[in-house]
């Protein structure tokens, strides 16, 4: 026992014997005779000990077996191109690689400035496509510029040839009003939700004739872009120096509409002045700039003060709850103006909650960080009489214009007019539908000329070369 014969080692236990075949990995049994009788204690030293020889070739046999399945194994697929290895190896690799790539697409290697603002403005920058003409406006949050697309400018200048003048081809090349707004100020002021809206809302509503209409959103890592139509003449007050009653009569349904339009789709407008209001190429009216505007359901009211303090209405600047009247108030404002070039003096009211050195264009920062003990005591007196109220120039008026300024600077939010159907109803409106479609086809230019009305000779004919390089570096710089 123990000896090698050949290829193969025997062991006897009892009345088996256990064969092992080193070229085949496995256990066979075959029946013996049983050992020769002797006595009964070497009988039992023989089995003591043909037990133990047993338990060893047991372990030895898993081992041999084990081991040569392994070579065999092994010597049946080194044949083969790729080892078990190398593919494991490759199937790594290109596991590695498929995570990679998907974790370049993912947000998280967005910088957080983009991912605040990604469900509004999308990251592919177009500032590329466009050639900046000209600074149109600086505001709070950014600068608004005139440009022009370049690829339009391409084809048209290749389809008229070089013989035209530059004004010619300004003329027939799309141009639009591109506003960037820094994100380090509005993160800093909290107004993220406030640009958000602001994109929606113009979104929303700038099919409307007499808005502005929003083309395109985007950003790039400091800065957010919103791109929309260009409104050639500019600011309303900027272009026509005085207003006949007829001419009112067609702006004021303008701005009503919109503002109608604005209040029934749940929005309250709170910017309404003569900046934000611009004259189309055809001189019709369009409402632009919605920093301001909030959602808020017609009849609810809200609190915030907020606007620009000479439009403001009373009861914002008393800090009582508002609703959308607010914005015909404005609107009153900016009809009184019209008429007779000057606002009604505010102070005359709401020196009770405000510092009497206060002026009416003073912003309304100054209002909310004036220090409680400068303001005056609260005086308990009714409002002063509408005709005290406003400019004296206003008695000169016909009856239509004093009676439209009335309904729209009532000092009560609940009875002022604040609806194109209650405007439609008044002196002023006789015989004159408040339909956009209706207005659409006058002519306002043609009442301008009828009763020589003064246009200021606007800017966008004469651009100074200097202007064209301020506008170019603060691009750069934005």
């Amino acid at each position: 026992m123990g000896n090698v014969k050949s290829r193969n080692d025997t062991h006897h236990q009892g009345n088996r014997k256990f064969t092992r075949n080193l070229s085949q990995p496995q256990l066979t049994t075959t029946a013996v005779q049983p050992p020769p009788s002797g006595t009964l204690g070497e009988t039992a030293q023989q089995q003591q000990t043909q037990h133990d020889h047993h338990q060893q070739s047991l372990k030895q046999a898993s081992f041999w077996s084990l081991g040569s399945l392994n070579w065999n194994l092994s010597f049946s697929t080194s044949g083969r191109r790729h080892s078990f290895k190398q593919r494991q190896k490759s199937s790594r690799k290109s596991f590695n690689t498929l995570q990679y790539s998907r974790r370049s697409k993912t947000q998280w290697h967005k910088p957080l400035t983009n991912a605040i603002f990604s469900s509004h403005f999308k990251e592919s920058s177009r500032n590329s496509e466009f050639h900046i003409d000209h600074l149109v406006a600086k505001g709070a949050f950014g600068v608004v510029f005139r440009v022009i697309d370049k690829n339009a400018a391409e084809k048209q200048q290749h389809k008229h040839g070089q013989q035209e003048n530059n004004t010619d081809k300004q003329s027939s090349t799309p141009v639009y009003a591109l506003k960037v707004l820094k994100k380090s100020k509005i993160i800093s002021e909290n107004s993220i939700q406030q640009i958000k809206d602001e994109a929606d809302i113009q979104k929303l509503c700038g099919h409307h004739p007499f808005i502005v209409q929003q083309i395109d959103l985007w950003q790039n890592r400091h800065n957010l872009h919103i791109l929309s139509e260009y409104v050639p003449n500019g600011e309303l007050f900027s272009k026509i120096a005085n207003f006949s009653l007829d001419l009112i009569r067609i702006y004021l349904a303008e701005i009503a509409l919109a503002l109608d339009f604005l209040h029934n789709a749940g929005i309250i407008y709170r910017d309404a002045k003569p900046e934000n209001i611009l004259l189309s190429a055809d001189y019709h009216l369009k409402l632009t700039d919605f920093g301001l505007s909030k959602w808020l359901k017609l009849g609810l009211s809200t609190k915030t003060m907020c606007g620009t303090f000479q439009y403001m209405a009373p009861e914002i600047l008393r800090g009582e709850p508002y609703t959308h009247s607010v914005d015909w108030w404005s609107l009153g404002i900016i009809v009184c103006q019209m008429f007779v070039k000057r606002s009604p003096d505010i102070r005359q009211f709401i020196t009770i909650t405000l510092p009497e050195h206060l002026q009416p264009k003073d912003s309304v920062d100054n209002i909310l960080h004036s220090r409680q003990e400068d303001l005056p005591e609260a005086i308990n007196r009714d409002l002063r009489d509408i005709d005290e109220f406003l400019p004296e120039e206003v008695a000169a008026l016909p009856h239509e214009a004093r009676d439209v300024l009335k309904r729209l600077l009532e000092f009560d939010g609940q009875k002022r007019l604040h609806s194109v159907r209650a405007l439609q109803k008044i002196a002023m409106y006789k015989d004159f539908k408040i339909e956009a479609k209706y207005l659409l086809n006058l002519r306002p230019l043609d009442i301008i000329k009828n009763d020589n009305i003064t246009l200021f000779d606007g800017d966008e004919n004469i651009r100074s070369a200097e202007n064209n390089i301020e506008a170019a570096t603060l691009f750069q710089n934005f």
